[in-house]
């Protein structure tokens, strides 16, 4: 399942984003509010804006969110209407909504087909702070295209002022540039 049929066929229709409610979710946002630096802030792969708006309240500021498919962020836009949300149709960021202090994208990676080319337009996003969450093991998800290795995402972020943090069955990567 592709990126954006995950979103607009399983995500919304079967309204998955109430999974965020959960103890092991609400950490993970948490966790990722807690490595923040500055005031404006990006959430990539927002969905439908939930994320973003859990993540604001745990670390307050300028918020928005950026997803790939519109119908996504036309749902958005209704449910936060507090958050500002942008749509790209690729991983060109910079001119559609940027720069930002830091820059959230969590549990998106493993849905992407070309990674490679996402990382290199969050790190152009990214001012001060980028933080990536993967799982680290196997879920049933139809949409997971890949479960990462410590040693694959040590690839990915070669040449990066990075660590990665291992904490239950998520990844965490922090880079600070």
């Amino acid at each position: 399942m592709k990126a954006k049929s995950y979103i607009e066929d399983h995500w919304i229709k079967n309204e998955i984003w109430a999974h965020l409610k959960h103890p092991k979710h609400q950490i993970r946002l948490r966790k990722c509010a807690s490595y923040l630096e500055g005031k404006r802030f990006m959430d990539v792969g927002c969905a439908l804006g939930h994320s973003t708006d859990i993540m604001k309240r745990f670390y307050p500021g300028n918020w928005s969110g950026i997803e790939f498919t519109d119908k996504a962020i036309e749902k958005a836009k209704q449910l936060f209407p507090d958050i500002t949300f942008y749509y790209s149709a690729d991983f060109n960021l910079l001119p559609i909504c940027g720069k930002f202090d830091s820059v959230v994208c969590s549990e998106v990676i493993e849905h992407v087909e070309n990674d490679e080319a996402l990382v290199k337009g969050l790190i152009d996003i990214t001012g001060k702070k980028l933080i990536i969450t993967t799982p680290n093991v196997s879920v049933n998800d139809p949409g997971h295209l890949r479960v990462y290795t410590e040693k694959r995402l040590a690839e990915l972020f070669a040449g990066h002022n990075f660590k990665i943090i291992k904490e239950g069955i998520f990844f965490y990567v922090v880079i600070k540039k």
